[in-house]
């Protein structure tokens, strides 16, 4: 590629040719930074495989593929995650009929800070959704907290398609409810 500052510096004849030359090395930059963004933004990432507790039962999230799952990672000491249990409860109905697993787990030890347990968090702020079959109540292993969440958010989600790829990561379930019921109801996330 052309860099402008040659092309300027250059002792060309035509004052035209050089900002033609300069033009068309910006245009071919931006362009190269469209390209490169739209297919980043098409590329699909899988969701690895990793390991997590529900009670003492082992689970890994590839048993759990052909279905659609949302990988909720919360600290119970956090108040965007009860705010967003409770949100999630809320919406319930919808969620199992649309057949969407959660995977709710609290952080790989509460994310460094002590809260209430699972069950109290559970009992305070979802009680309905305690023993319904389309939630997983858990721990998330040292593995799944590396892969998932190196950087020890206290509240992140990554929703998962059939198909076992990551279609979107976010935080804050109540603030993003509308995008999670989208996703279970099989929409456009863009909206």
């Amino acid at each position: 590629m052309i860099k402008a500052d040659f092309i300027r510096d250059a002792a060309l004849p035509d004052s035209r040719l050089r900002k033609y030359l300069i033009n068309l090395s910006v245009i071919i930059f931006v362009g190269a930074i469209f390209i490169i963004g739209k297919i980043s933004a098409a590329q699909t990432i899988s969701a690895p495989d990793a390991p997590f507790k529900v009670g003492a039962k082992t689970y890994n999230l590839s048993q759990f593929r052909g279905r659609k799952i949302m990988l909720w990672l919360f600290s119970t000491w956090c108040p965007s995650c009860q705010v967003g249990l409770n949100a999630l409860s809320d919406k319930q109905q919808q969620l199992k009929k649309s057949r969407l697993i959660i995977i709710a787990l609290e952080n790989y030890k509460n994310g460094g800070y002590q809260g209430p347990t699972i069950r109290e968090f559970v009992g305070k702020y979802g009680k309905s959704v305690a023993k319904s079959p389309n939630w997983f109540f858990g721990n998330a292993s040292a593995e799944l907290a590396r892969i998932y969440n190196p950087k020890r958010y206290p509240d992140i989600y990554f929703l998962i398609d059939e198909k076992g790829i990551i279609r979107n990561i976010n935080d804050a379930p109540a603030a993003t409810i509308d995008k999670i019921i989208n996703f279970a109801a099989g929409k456009n996330l863009s909206k």
